[in-house]
């Protein structure tokens, strides 16, 4: 009989290492089989609307960034006027 709960407690012992490298792994270590991330600007005169949603099997999303010009004025006060528009696509 302790031959039984010898060979049980091994076996019970073997499966939970198993599970848990099986669980325990991050992304990071998943071996490069995740998805990419692409990430590009495009450049406007206005601000523009990207579409924010699925395209094919990535998400993408967009986010509208404001390209300022800033100089000093006389009295050493900054002003900025934003000359364009940056799109910036983000594919996750």
């Amino acid at each position: 009989m302790t031959a039984f709960r010898t060979t049980f407690a091994l076996a019970a012992a073997t499966v939970a290492v198993a599970a848990a490298a099986l669980f325990s792994g991050s992304p990071a270590e998943a071996g490069g089989r995740g998805k990419e991330v692409f990430v590009q600007d495009y450049k406007f005169a206005k601000p523009m609307h990207g579409y924010s949603g699925h395209s094919g099997n990535y998400y993408c999303d967009y986010q509208r960034l404001p390209n300022r010009k800033c100089s000093l004025d006389r009295n050493g006060n900054e002003k900025c006027v934003i000359v364009s528009w940056t799109l910036r696509e983000m594919c996750y």
